[in-house]
C-alpha cells in the first residue's frame, strides 16, 4: 500500500516519476497481482495530478489503461460493464495527448491497445482505424496480428461467401507482414505465428485452398461511371472508407464502389392479411436506412468541394442580421449541418428497426436508441433483458456507441470521459432544438477575447442577487432589474463553434 501512496503524494508527474509508476504497474501485471493492481488503479484515478507536459499526461493514461485492461478483462466482466467502457476511455485519453507530441513509439502502443479493447467489445470496424494508425507509425507487429485476427473474425460473420474469401485473402497478406516483423515480438506474442499457432494454422489452410494470384481481379476490376463527377464521388467515398461495404475498410480499389451490405433472405409463414409491401417491411426499412446514410454522405462530399467562403443564391433572398457572431451561413456549412442531423437521426431509425425485428416490448412512441437498451427496472444503465443475454457482438457494438454519443447515459463527473463525446451530443441538441452557428476564426477569436469581462459581470450580478435575497429585499427595484438581466443572459441559447468544423 505504501507504494501506491507514493504516487498519490506527488504534485507533478514528470517522465522519471511516470517511469517508476510504469515499472510498478508492469510488475503487478506480470505477477498477476489483481488486488494490488486494482488498488493502484483506484489510487491513481482518485488523485489530482499536474503534468510536466502532454506526453506525461498521455503516458499516465496509457499506464492506467493497461492496469484497467488487466483488472477488468472483457471475458470476465459482463459485456455491458462500465469498467470496460472506462478502460476504453483511458486509452482514448492516452491517444489524444500522445498525438500532441512526437513520441511515436508510445503512441503506437496506445493505438494498438485501444484497437484491441474496442475489438473485444465487438467493435471490429472501429478497431481497424487504430491498428492501421499504429502500423503506419512503425509497422507495429502486435497491431498486425490483431488486424489479421480481426479480418478472420469479420469473414466468419459475413453472409456473402465471395466476401468471406476476400477477407481471408487480406488476413493472409497481413499475416505475411506480421511474419516479417516476427523478431520484434515478445515470446508470448510469437506463439500465434509459430507452428500450430492460430494464425499459422490459418495460413496453412489458406495456402492449401487458395492461390494468391487468383485474387488479382481485385486490382484489375474497373467500375463503369456515367460522369467525371460520379467517378470523383466514388473515389472520394472509397478513400474515406465510407462505402457500406466490409471490404472498404481494408481496400480502396474500384471493386468496393458498391454499398452492398444488406439483410439476408428471410423465411416466414404465409399470412393472408399482409400485403406484399407489408411482408417486405424489414427489407424496405433497411433500404431506407441505406438511402438516408448515402444522402448524408453525398451532402458531405458536396460540401468538401465548395470553397469555404463561397456564397450561394439559396439564402440571398433575405437581409442577413449583423449579429457580430460572424457566422458562416453558406451552402457548405448548411450541407454539413444537414448531414450531421441526418446521420444522428439514423440511430433512432435503427432503434425502431431493432425494436420491431426483435419484438421488444416497447410502446411505439417510446422507441429510441436509448430505450431499446435501457432496462427501466434498474437504476444503472444496462441492456434490456431481451438483449442482455445476446451473444451478437454487433449488437454489443451498438450499445457501446450509444454510451459514447448519448448525453443521457454518460456520467458528467467521469474525469476520463472524452469531452468531444459530450460536445457531439450538445451540437446535436442545438441543431435539432435550439440554435447552432458555425463562425469563422476571426469571429470566434473576437467573441471569446472579450468573454471574460462579461463572465465577471455575470458573477457579480449573481452575487448581488443572492445578497438581496438573503436580506429579504426581493421586492426592491434593484432586485427586479438584476433578476431581469440575469434572465436575459440565461436565455442565450445559441451555441457557436469555430470554423474548424467546416474543415472536416
Amino acid at each position: 500500500m505504501f507504494r501506491h501512496r507514493f504516487f498519490n503524494d506527488m504534485n507533478e508527474l514528470n517522465i522519471d516519476k511516470l517511469s517508476k509508476l510504469a515499472e510498478l504497474a508492469d510488475e503487478l501485471i506480470l505477477n498477476k497481482s489483481k488486488n494490488e493492481l486494482e488498488s493502484l488503479l483506484k489510487t491513481q484515478i482518485e488523485a489530482n495530478f499536474s503534468f510536466e507536459n502532454d506526453f506525461c499526461k498521455g503516458y499516465f493514461y496509457y499506464i492506467l489503461g493497461n492496469c484497467s485492461s488487466e483488472v477488468y478483462k472483457y471475458y470476465i466482466e459482463n459485456w455491458y460493464s462500465k469498467n470496460l467502457i472506462d478502460t476504453v476511455n483511458l486509452y482514448h485519453k492516452a491517444v489524444f495527448y500522445l498525438k500532441k507530441n512526437n513520441n511515436k513509439g508510445l503512441l503506437s502502443f496506445a493505438l494498438t491497445n485501444l484497437g484491441n479493447y474496442l475489438s473485444a467489445q465487438g467493435r471490429c470496424f472501429c478497431a481497424l482505424a487504430y491498428w492501421e494508425q499504429a502500423i503506419e507509425i512503425d509497422r507495429n507487429p502486435v497491431a498486425l496480428i490483431a488486424k489479421a485476427r480481426n479480418q478472420i473474425f469479420i469473414a466468419h460473420n459475413l453472409f456473402d461467401a465471395s466476401h468471406t474469401e476476400i477477407q481471408y485473402f487480406f488476413a493472409r497478406k497481413i499475416i505475411a507482414d506480421a511474419e516479417i516483423e516476427y523478431s520484434r515480438l515478445e515470446n508470448e506474442q510469437k506463439r500465434t505465428l509459430e507452428r500450430s499457432g492460430e494464425l499459422w494454422r490459418f495460413k496453412i489452410w489458406f495456402d492449401q485452398n487458395y492461390e494468391l494470384n487468383s485474387f488479382e481481379y481485385l486490382n484489375n476490376y474497373k467500375q463503369k461511371t456515367s460522369s467525371k463527377v460520379e467517378r470523383r464521388y466514388l473515389e472520394w467515398i472509397a478513400s474515406h472508407n465510407l462505402f457500406i461495404n466490409d471490404l472498404n475498410d481494408v481496400f480502396k480499389g474500384e471493386i468496393v464502389f458498391q454499398d452492398i451490405l444488406g439483410l439476408p433472405s428471410m423465411q416466414h409463414k404465409m399470412n393472408s392479411i399482409l400485403s406484399l409491401k407489408e411482408s417486405l417491411v424489414y427489407h424496405s426499412n433497411f433500404d431506407e436506412l441505406r438511402n438516408e446514410f448515402t444522402y448524408a454522405r453525398f451532402l458531405i462530399f458536396q460540401a468538401s468541394e465548395i470553397k469555404e467562403n463561397k456564397q450561394h443564391f439559396y439564402n440571398a433572398t433575405y437581409s442577413h442580421v449583423e449579429d457580430t457572431l460572424h457566422a458562416i451561413d453558406n451552402l457548405k456549412t448548411s450541407h454539413l449541418k444537414s448531414a450531421f442531423r441526418i446521420l444522428y437521426s439514423i440511430f433512432d431509425k435503427i432503434s425502431y428497426f431493432i425494436a420491431k425485428y426483435l419484438d421488444l416490448n416497447i410502446k411505439e412512441h417510446e422507441i429510441s436508441f436509448s430505450s431499446i437498451f435501457r432496462s427501466k427496472s434498474k437504476d444503472v444503465f444496462q441492456p434490456r433483458v431481451e438483449i442482455n443475454q445476446s451473444n451478437n457482438y454487433f449488437l454489443h457494438a451498438l450499445f457501446y456507441i450509444l454510451k459514447e454519443i448519448e448525453n443521457v447515459v454518460v456520467e458528467p463527473a467521469d474525469r476520463f470521459l472524452d469531452k468531444n463525446i459530450l460536445r457531439l451530443a450538445k451540437i446535436r441538441n442545438h441543431l435539432e432544438h435550439r440554435s447552432f452557428r458555425v463562425v469563422d476564426d476571426f469571429g470566434y477569436q473576437l467573441n471569446h477575447s472579450y468573454e471574460d469581462y462579461h463572465k465577471v459581470k455575470y458573477k457579480e450580478f449573481l452575487s448581488g442577487k443572492l445578497e438581496l435575497e438573503q436580506s429579504e429585499s426581493t421586492d426592491s427595484e434593484e432586485y427586479k432589474e438584476i433578476k431581469e438581466k440575469i434572465k436575459d443572459k440565461d436565455n442565450n441559447y445559441i451555441y457557436h463553434n469555430g470554423s474548424e468544423l467546416s474543415h472536416k
